[in-house]
C-alpha cells in the first residue's frame, strides 16, 4: 500500500510539473554549423511530425530564394531539399502549415520559373534512413544540436564579431553582400523601393507530407505579397486554408480568400479558382479591418480568424504603420469583430495557435484529432501566442519597445490580450528580437509551442540571421504565466498629423471665419481674424509636414486615395488662401490712408476717415475671399472625416467627432441665412459703415450728448448763398409781427441753449431751403460768402436761436406762422447746422 501511494504520488507530481510549466525559450540551432541555411527573412517554415520543412525567402543580396531545406527535430541538423517541380523563386509568401496535411503558400514576389533537382526528402523513406514517420527508441530523450559556450568563444576568437556575446547561440554578424545584382542593397530601409524590382505573384501551392511534393492548386485574381495565411493545424480531414489581405507593387489589397478544402487528408488540394470571403473593400469603413500588410493571422478554431497589426499606408490606402488593430472574424457569417488593443505595434510578427499536449502524443501514433470544427483542441480553450515583429520606424515618438522575454497571448473564451512573461533558455538567453522571421506551430520533445527560425534583427537591419528557436507552451502554460506589463499605447508623428490637422480645420479656421464673417459689431474683428489665421496656417503647416514624415512609402505610392488627395489639395488652398488675405488687408489699410479728408468743426482742422468697411463689404475681392475660406472649411471638415477612419481610431473618437462636425455645419448654415436675411430687399447688402461718434462742442445739451456724424448731415461753416434767377424776394418782415414766444437768452454772449433737442424734423414748407420750390430773388450788387453769424439778442424777450429761413439776407426775413413744436424744431435743426 505504501509502494502504491508513493507511486501514485510521484505520478502525479509529474504530470503536475509537465503541466506547469510555464512559457520558455528553447535554442535548437544557433545558425554556426556548416548545413544551416543561409540567412534569409520572409520564407516560409512547415511543421511535418519530427522535421521542419523551410522553403524560400530573401537572403542578404536581396534576392528571392528557390531552395528548400529540412531540419531534423530529433537529431538537430539542417539538411537542403531539391524537389523535381518546386515553385519559383519568392520571398513575403503567405505561408500555413497543417499537420497530417502539408505547407501551403500563397503569392509572393519573385520571378518566374523553376528548377530540377534531386530530392533527397522523397528518399527518407525508400533508402530505410530515419523518417519523419518512424520514432527510433530514445529520441524523446535526444537533445538538439547546438553550440557549446567553449565553441562559441572559439568561433568568436576566429571571427570577431560574428557571434553575440549576450547570447553565444545567436549569429551577431555576417558577411554580407551590400549590393545585391538589381542595385539596391538589402539594409536599406526601404522595402518598398526593393519589391519594386519583383513581381507579385498570384499562385499558391502545395506541399503534401505524405507525397513530399509540390503541386499548383488555386489561383488568385490579384498577384500580391505580403499577405497572411492561416490553415486549420490539427485536423485528419478537411483543413480550412484562408490567406488575407497583402500588397502589390502599386496597390494594398483587403480581400480575404479561401483556398478551397483538401479532398482528403493526405490528397493534394484541387486546383480551380479561390472561394472570396471578403472583397477589396474602401478603408472608410469601421466595420472591418482595412487593406494592410506584414499582418499575422492565425485560425483559433473552424470558424474564428484571428487578425493583428501591419502596415496600412502607402501603396493607395492610408493608415498608421505599424499599427496594433486586433480582430476576430466569425468565418460562417463574415462577422468581423473589433477587439480590445494591448500588445504594442508590429509589422511582421509570429503568431500561432498553440496545440495541447494530447495533440503532440499522437502525432507519433499518425492520429491527428482533438480539433472540432467549433471548438478548441481537446479540453484546452483555443490560445495565440505573438512574439517580434518590427515595432517602430522613423515616424514613431515612442514605440515602449517589447523586452526581450515578453510574449502576447490571446484568449478566445476571453477575447483579451495578455502580456506574460517568458523563462530564457538554458544558457540564459533569449532570442534576439526580428521581423519577417519563418515561424509554424508545432511539437518537440511531446511539448507544444512554437518554432521560429530566421528574420532580420529589428535593431540592426543589415543583420539577417539564420538561428532556430522554440518557444515552449501551452494554453495552460501560456495563461498562468505572469504577467509583463500593462497594456501598450505608443505615439508617433502620425497621430501628431492627425491633432494638428484637427485643431487647424476644426477648431482654429471655423472660429477665425466665424469672427471675420459674422462678428460685425466687434471693434477687434478684423486684427483677431487675421491673428486667428495666421496661427492655424503655422498649424497646418506643421501637422502636413508630420503627415508627410509619417508615411514610408514613396510619394506616388501614397498620393492615391481620397485622403492624401484631398489634403495636398486643401494645404495648397490654405497657403494661397492666406497670401491672398494678407495682400488684401494691406492694400484695404492702403486705400482707407488714400482717402483721408480734412473738416473744420468749432474752427479747428480735424482728419474726417471714411469709416466705409470695404474690408467687410460685396467687393470682388471680398467674395473671393470667403468663398475660398469657405470651400477650405469644407475641404478640412471632410478630410477630418476620412482620417479618422484611417486612423482605426476606436468608435467613441468617431462618434464625438461626428457630433461635432455636425453641429459646426449647422452653427456655419445658420448664421449664413441669418446673414442673408439681413440683406436690403434690392439684395445688395451695401459697405457695412462705422459711425464715428464724438462730443458736442458746444455742449449743447444738458448731458453733453453724444451724436454722429452721418452721410447725409455733413455741413460745412462756411455758407455761400446764391439768389435764384427769375424769383422776387418777399419784403422784410415788420418787428411787430415777429415771432416772440420762445424765450431768448441775453444779448452778446454764447451762451448754450438749454432746451432740450427734438430729433423730430419740421415738415417742409415752400420757400425753405430743403424743399423743392424756388427761392425769390431779389438784386443784389456783390454777391459774397461770409460766415454765418451769431446773432445776439436785441431784448429779453428775444432768443438767441433763428426762427426764421436760412438763406434770406437778415433785413429781408420773414415769419410764416407756423406752430410752437414746429418753431422749436427749426431752431434746434438750424443750431445743428451752424456748428
Amino acid at each position: 500500500m505504501t509502494k502504491l501511494t508513493i507511486f501514485l504520488y510521484c505520478f502525479l507530481l509529474t504530470i503536475l510539473s509537465i503541466n506547469s510549466q510555464q512559457l520558455q525559450w528553447i535554442l535548437l540551432s544557433d545558425g554556426s554549423s556548416g548545413d544551416t541555411p543561409m540567412p534569409r527573412r520572409d520564407a516560409a517554415l512547415g511543421f511535418d511530425s519530427t522535421f521542419l520543412i523551410l522553403y524560400g525567402g530573401r537572403d542578404q543580396s536581396g534576392m528571392p530564394r528557390q531552395d528548400s531545406y529540412a531540419f531534423n527535430i530529433l537529431q538537430g541538423y539542417w539538411e537542403p531539399l531539391n524537389f523535381p517541380n518546386a515553385p519559383s523563386s519568392r520571398y513575403g509568401m503567405a505561408s500555413a502549415s497543417s499537420i497530417g496535411s502539408g505547407l501551403y503558400i500563397f503569392g509572393g514576389f519573385g520571378m518566374q520559373g523553376s528548377s530540377q533537382f534531386y530530392n533527397p526528402y522523397t528518399a527518407y523513406g525508400q533508402s530505410g534512413l530515419v523518417s519523419y514517420k518512424q520514432n527510433p527508441a530514445g529520441s524523446d530523450k535526444q537533445k538538439p544540436k547546438t553550440m557549446n559556450k567553449r565553441d562559441a568563444a572559439a568561433m568568436n576568437k576566429q571571427n570577431p564579431g560574428v557571434m553575440s556575446k549576450q547570447n553565444p547561440g545567436v549569429m551577431n554578424k555576417q558577411n554580407f553582400n551590400q549590393m545585391n545584382p538589381m542595385g539596391h542593397n538589402n539594409y536599406n530601409d526601404n522595402d518598398d523601393r526593393a519589391d519594386e524590382n519583383f513581381h507579385a505573384l498570384p499562385d499558391s501551392w502545395f506541399l503534401s507530407y505524405l507525397t513530399k511534393s509540390w503541386q499548383q492548386t488555386q489561383t488568385s485574381q490579384q498577384g500580391r505579397g505580403f499577405g497572411s495565411a492561416a490553415a486549420t493545424p490539427y485536423s485528419s480531414g478537411l483543413p480550412r486554408i484562408i490567406y488575407s489581405m497583402g500588397k502589390s507593387r502599386d496597390w494594398m489589397y483587403s480581400t480575404v480568400e479561401s483556398a478551397g478544402q483538401v479532398t482528403s487528408g493526405y490528397n493534394p488540394i484541387g486546383a480551380g479558382q479561390a472561394a472570396t470571403i471578403m472583397y477589396d473593400l474602401s478603408s472608410y469603413n469601421p466595420s472591418y479591418p482595412h487593406a494592410r500588410y506584414g499582418h499575422s493571422t492565425t485560425l483559433l478554431t473552424d470558424n474564428h480568424l484571428l487578425l493583428f497589426g501591419g502596415c496600412l499606408s502607402g501603396y493607395g490606402k492610408g493608415g498608421p504603420c505599424p499599427s496594433k488593430d486586433s480582430w476576430l472574424l466569425q468565418i460562417d457569417r463574415g462577422h468581423w469583430e473589433r477587439l480590445g488593443e494591448c500588445p504594442t505595434t508590429k509589422t511582421g510578427a509570429a503568431m500561432v495557435t498553440l496545440p495541447s499536449y494530447s495533440v503532440c502524443s499522437s502525432i507519433g501514433q499518425g492520429i491527428f484529432g482533438g480539433w472540432s470544427g467549433g471548438g478548441g483542441m481537446g479540453n484546452e480553450p483555443p490560445v495565440a501566442v505573438l512574439w517580434g515583429g518590427r515595432e517602430f520606424n522613423p515616424s514613431s515618438i515612442r514605440s515602449y519597445l517589447s523586452p526581450n522575454d515578453e510574449v502576447a497571448v490571446f484568449s478566445l473564451s476571453q477575447k483579451e490580450w495578455h502580456l506574460k512573461k517568458a523563462r530564457p533558455s538554458s544558457d540564459g538567453g533569449f532570442p534576439m528580437q526580428r521581423e519577417g522571421a519563418a515561424y509554424v506551430a508545432g511539437c518537440f520533445q511531446g511539448a507544444p509551442g512554437m518554432f521560429v527560425y530566421g528574420g532580420r534583427s529589428v535593431n540592426d537591419r543589415r543583420l539577417l540571421l539564420s538561428d532556430l528557436w522554440f518557444l515552449q507552451a501551452s494554453s495552460q502554460d501560456a495563461l498562468s504565466s505572469p504577467n509583463s506589463r500593462g497594456c501598450i499605447y505608443p505615439f508617433s508623428y502620425y497621430h501628431l498629423h492627425g491633432i494638428f490637422q484637427f485643431f487647424t480645420y476644426g477648431v482654429i479656421f471655423p472660429i477665425g471665419y466665424l469672427v471675420g464673417r459674422h462678428a460685425i459689431n466687434l471693434s477687434a474683428r478684423r486684427p483677431l481674424h487675421m491673428g486667428l489665421q495666421l496661427f492655424g496656417v503655422a498649424l497646418a503647416i506643421c501637422g502636413f509636414s508630420f503627415g508627410v514624415h509619417s508615411v514610408r512609402a514613396a510619394a506616388w505610392l501614397h498620393f492615391k486615395h481620397a485622403h492624401a488627395i484631398i489634403g495636398i489639395i486643401t494645404f495648397i488652398l490654405t497657403i494661397i488662401q492666406f497670401c491672398a488675405g494678407l495682400v488684401g488687408a494691406i492694400f484695404l489699410s492702403m486705400h482707407n490712408k488714400k482717402n483721408a479728408s480734412f473738416s473744420e468743426t468749432d474752427h479747428k482742422y480735424h482728419p474726417k476717415v471714411d469709416h466705409s468697411d470695404t474690408w467687410g463689404g460685396e467687393g470682388v475681392w471680398r467674395i473671393g475671399h470667403r468663398i475660398l475660406g469657405l470651400l477650405i472649411l469644407a475641404l478640412g471638415f471632410v478630410n477630418i472625416s476620412l482620417g479618422v477612419f484611417l486612423a482605426v481610431l476606436p468608435l467613441p473618437v468617431w462618434i464625438i467627432w461626428y457630433i461635432y462636425f455636425g453641429f459646426l455645419v449647422l452653427l456655419i448654415i445658420g448664421l449664413e441665412i441669418v446673414a442673408l436675411l439681413r440683406r436690403s430687399p434690392s439684395g445688395k447688402s451695401g459697405s457695412y459703415t462705422r459711425t464715428e461718434l464724438r462730443e458736442d462742442p458746444k455742449g449743447t445739451s444738458q448731458s453733453s450728448l453724444k451724436y454722429s456724424d452721418e452721410p447725409t448731415e455733413r455741413h460745412q461753416t462756411i455758407v455761400t448763398h446764391k439768389p435764384r434767377q427769375g424769383a422776387t424776394r418777399p419784403p422784410p418782415p415788420e418787428p411787430s409781427r415777429r415771432d416772440t414766444s420762445l424765450p431768448r437768452h441775453g444779448g452778446g454772449t454764447n451762451g448754450d441753449d438749454m432746451a432740450p433737442l427734438i430729433l423730430n424734423q419740421r415738415q417742409p414748407r415752400p420757400g425753405d431751403v430743403t424743399s423743392s420750390a424756388t427761392l425769390p430773388q431779389y438784386p443784389r450788387p456783390n454777391e459774397r460768402e461770409y460766415p454765418a453769424p451769431i446773432r445776439k439778442r436785441s431784448g429779453p424777450s428775444e432768443s438767441s436761436g433763428f426762427d426764421y429761413y436760412v438763406g434770406y439776407a437778415p433785413e429781408h426775413e420773414q415769419p410764416l406762422p407756423r406752430s410752437t413744436i414746429q418753431q422749436q424744431n427749426e431752431h434746434n435743426l438750424t443750431r445743428i447746422r451752424l456748428q
